[in-house]
């Protein structure tokens, strides 16, 4: 009894966290080659996302899911791509819809870091 009241705890507890937002850096124009994959919950506010360095200036084309109806449909996200470090460098495009296309040639190799920004709806 004690294990089922504990597991339906913590099924409850996750529930409020499920990924909102999903997004694949890819390396070739494409949308093929090595990518580069985050998600995030969708929480109100916003959040700085470094790509880690094997991944960082090598991104090309973007696929990105603004949000999950099923695990988390009253929450959407916008995500924006910056050259620097923390999200204070040079800002690039955002995507707050669902995409899936090569960045525009000025940001092919330029990625560094992104930021999310979520809001209920």
């Amino acid at each position: 009894m004690k294990f089922t009241t504990l597991a339906a705890a913590a099924t409850l507890a996750l529930a409020g966290n499920a990924d909102a937002w999903r997004v694949y850096l890819h390396d070739h124009s494409d949308l093929g080659g090595t990518s580069y994959t985050a998600s995030g919950p969708g929480n109100p506010g916003s959040a700085c996302h470094v790509i880690p360095t094997e991944y960082r200036y090598k991104a090309a084309s973007i696929t990105y899911y603004a949000y999950n109806s099923q695990t988390n449909p009253t929450t959407r996200c916008k995500l924006q791509l910056f050259e620097g470090t923390d999200c204070d460098g040079i800002s690039g495009p955002y995507y707050s819809v669902d995409t899936k296309k090569a960045l525009p040639e000025l940001w092919w190799d330029r990625a560094s870091c992104f930021k999310t920004t979520c809001w209920n709806v």
